[in-house]
């Protein structure tokens, strides 16, 4: 299983405050990110992203990729409030798009993006070869 969503990742993306606001819903309230409740959504939401890019994706180039982590926090963020039972208007629309983008890459019409962790490596290109003189017959070069 992959861990595209992480804590920090979700801190980054929604910011402190807010993973407060949705996590520290139960008295009495300490005024921190409730970890466990957040790490649940996570693991949840890895397995959902999981599931969907089974089909065709090499999992190293997709745990590289921020697109996939976008995708994995908007999915993960949308199972905290659903397990407080508070799914807002803005949880629900990030959400069905992070699953439509999700299901795009598997069926191969989208990208997922340049891997922050990928070397950048010479682009395969196919050219003719020349070579001067008669071809070997033998295919070592010497007749």
């Amino acid at each position: 299983m992959g861990s595209y969503a992480t804590i920090d990742a979700m801190v980054t993306r929604f910011g402190r405050e807010d993973l407060v606001e949705i996590t520290d819903t139960e008295v009495p309230y300490t005024g921190e990110i409730n970890e466990s409740k957040l790490q649940a959504a996570i693991v949840s939401a890895n397995s959902e992203v999981d599931a969907y890019l089974a089909k065709q994706m090499n999992v190293p180039t997709v745990l590289g990729s921020p697109f996939v982590q976008m995708m994995a926090c908007d999915v993960a963020r949308y199972h905290v409030a659903l397990g407080n039972a508070r799914v807002s208007e803005r949880d629900e629309k990030r959400y069905d798009l992070a699953v439509k983008n999700l299901k795009a890459v598997n069926d191969g019409k989208i990208g997922i993006g340049a891997s922050t962790n990928e070397v950048n490596a010479a682009p395969s290109i196919n050219l003719a070869q020349m070579t001067s003189g008669r071809p070997s017959v033998f295919g070592n070069g010497l007749y």
